[in-house]
């Protein structure tokens, strides 16, 4: 009976983080960044914490956390105007 309480519980949080995930990825441009920085790191802290528990269930869902945070850390750092590169090649360098 436990376990399959356990089992309830973990896949509500799970479709409950998705959804949130999709939240932050189909924010537009300005909205994005900080939609995705916010709930990225919110994933890291939580995905840490579950490691803590110590369960099998929540040692999975600290994994997918950790993922799902730094994934979207990842598509928050995306430059929005990506006309301007620093290492672009100008042809003034002489050898």
């Amino acid at each position: 009976m436990i376990l399959i309480l356990k089992v309830i519980l973990f896949l509500t949080v799970l479709v409950f983080v998705y959804q949130l995930y999709n939240y932050a990825m189909t924010r537009k441009e300005a909205d994005k960044e900080p939609a995705c920085y916010g709930f990225g790191i919110s994933y890291l802290v939580l995905g840490v914490l579950c490691f803590t528990i110590r369960g099998p269930f929540f040692s999975f869902l600290g994994l997918l956390l950790l993922m799902l945070g730094l994934l979207l850390l990842a598509n928050g750092l995306q430059r929005r105007n990506k006309t301007i590169f620093i290492d672009r090649y100008d042809g003034s360098r002489k050898e």
